[in-house]
């Protein structure tokens, strides 16, 4: 089952991937746990990947 945080992330990350923690929460108007619990959600199904970027982390699509 997709929630409707799901849905806007990975609507996101399909337009423009990767994207940081901050652009998803800024694009999607998620807080920041919201956030957090959606991409960790995701990347344990592999849905999407997280990827060093600097100091900090992006997202990304999985399997691209």
């Amino acid at each position: 089952m997709t929630t409707n945080a799901e849905v806007a992330v990975l609507t996101i990350l399909k337009r423009q991937a990767p994207q940081t923690f901050e652009n998803l929460m800024a694009l999607s108007g998620l807080s920041a746990s919201q956030v957090l619990l959606v991409v960790d959600q995701l990347s344990r199904a592999g849905t999407v990947v997280l990827r060093k970027s600097g100091p900090d982390y992006s997202v990304a699509l999985g399997g691209v």
